[in-house]
């Protein structure tokens, strides 16, 4: 009798419903899977529209540039041509050779620093902007964006330079020949053509140096720019 006693009430043991904690478990699991699947389920589309943003900025960032460099050189035309009238208008011979040597020279550094910068990675200036440098984080700035500034420096201000020096060129020859007929002629030629071999040549001269010495082109230029603009 013991031993049917203890088959029964191993029997009965067996055969108890499951406790509410044992029950309560898979629920809670199945609920937050389900709250996890909603919240994935509303996570993806704010996703796809992030990602169809960025796709758009990228298909018309080239649009945005363009535009921004147009009214860039518009305005930067503007002004130079502006502050040459100025400068050569009814001045002597010796004012319009300082306007072309000015325009000569920032024609020739804007070369210079376009060539440094995209020269150059940014890797470069990593150490020293870790080590907090003065100047360091603005020249890895740089350096990310060299094919804009390059842009910005060698195309717009460099071409911008060449058309007014053409302008301050033209009012050094009226003060070379005033008599006008072939002297004229022979000095507006003779004029054109020096100002065209001084651009030229001098970018090629010093575009050595500029590929030699481009980290501390970028990196002096970087520090400039600090004076007017404080790095973040």
């Amino acid at each position: 009798m013991d031993n049917d006693e203890q088959q029964n009430l191993t029997a009965q043991s067996t055969s108890e419903p499951p406790s509410d904690e044992a029950e309560t478990a898979p629920r809670e699991v199945a609920d937050n899977s389900v709250e996890q699947g909603a919240e994935e389920a509303q996570a993806k589309p704010v996703r796809k529209k992030k990602k169809t943003k960025q796709k758009k900025k990228n298909k018309n960032a080239w649009l945005i540039w363009g535009i921004s460099v147009f009214f860039l050189s518009f305005a930067l035309t503007v002004l130079f041509s502006f502050l040459t009238e100025i400068s050569v208008k009814g001045s002597p011979a010796y004012v319009c050779i300082i306007v072309l040597l000015v325009l000569l020279v920032l024609n020739i550094s804007c070369d210079v620093l376009a060539n440094a910068i995209i020269s150059i990675s940014p890797e470069a200036f990593h150490a020293m902007a870790s080590n907090k440098i003065k100047g360091a984080k603005r020249a890895v700035y740089f350096c990310r964006n060299a094919t804009k500034l390059s842009s910005i420096f060698a195309d717009v201000i460099g071409d911008i330079c060449g058309i007014v020096s053409g302008a301050a060129g033209a009012a050094l020859v009226v003060n070379v020949a005033v008599t006008g007929g072939t002297m004229e002629l022979v000095a507006s030629i003779g004029i054109s053509a020096a100002i065209g071999a001084l651009t030229v040549g001098g970018k090629a001269i010093f575009k050595h140096f500029a590929l030699k010495f481009n980290k501390q082109i970028v990196f002096g230029f970087a520090k400039f720019t600090t004076f007017f603009k404080k790095e973040k």
